[in-house]
């Protein structure tokens, strides 16, 4: 909790310190390591907005390209180099990688290119995407594309949740909710697309 509360101090100051550059410049920190946290930076922001401190549609961007560019970063590097840059990266033992390599691959397999965008929106999936989208060595301009559109919709989601309930909003809160919104997304690409899923 306190290393939480730090964090969040940290962010309040580097972005009334540098504002949008700020935000932007965190945010490819996060697509690339997933440090900061989206969640807590992008609850800050929303409490910023609210407060007249930021405006929406600056923020907004500064955040999604921040992030898709450090996703972009992330899958080049995992394209190029495959599974053992992709080792370091996660820092995870072979037989935990391999498990969660193969679980995620089964996934992406059935769904293609639309399980980007809906683990791009899923809590705890979306750091290991762009890993395994470079694994899986799909089209780079789609896949960029992909990763814009899936950070839009998760930064709308948080800095809303942030602009109407404050940056203190609870974090399982935070979590249920992103969950569902993924749930939701997922029922309605499924839907829609279930013949082209069946395959």
């Amino acid at each position: 909790m306190q290393l939480a509360i730090l964090h969040t101090m940290d962010i309040h100051f580097l972005i009334t310190t540098f504002s949008y550059v700020a935000i932007f410049v965190l945010m490819i920190g996060n697509g690339i390591i997933n440090i900061p946290s989206s969640q807590i930076l992008y609850l800050v922001v929303g409490y910023f907005i609210g407060n007249g401190t930021l405006l929406f549609l600056p923020a907004l961007l500064a955040g999604v390209l921040g992030n898709t560019v450090g996703n972009v970063v992330t899958f080049l590097l995992v394209k190029k180099y495959d599974k053992a840059f992709a080792k370091k990266i996660v820092m995870l033992d072979e037989a935990t990688f391999e498990k969660m390599h193969r679980a995620l691959s089964k996934t992406f397999s059935k769904h293609g290119m639309w399980w980007i965008l809906v683990g791009k929106c899923t809590p705890s999936v979306k750091a290991f995407i762009p890993i395994l989208a470079g694994l899986a060595k799909t089209p780079t301009l789609l896949t960029s594309i992909i990763f814009f559109i899936a950070s839009g919709v998760w930064a709308t989601l948080i800095i809303s949740i942030g602009f109407f309930f404050g940056e203190h909003a609870s974090l399982t809160s935070l979590g249920a909710v992103s969950l569902l919104v993924g749930g939701i997304i997922f029922f309605f690409i499924y839907k829609t697309y279930r013949d082209q899923f069946s395959k």
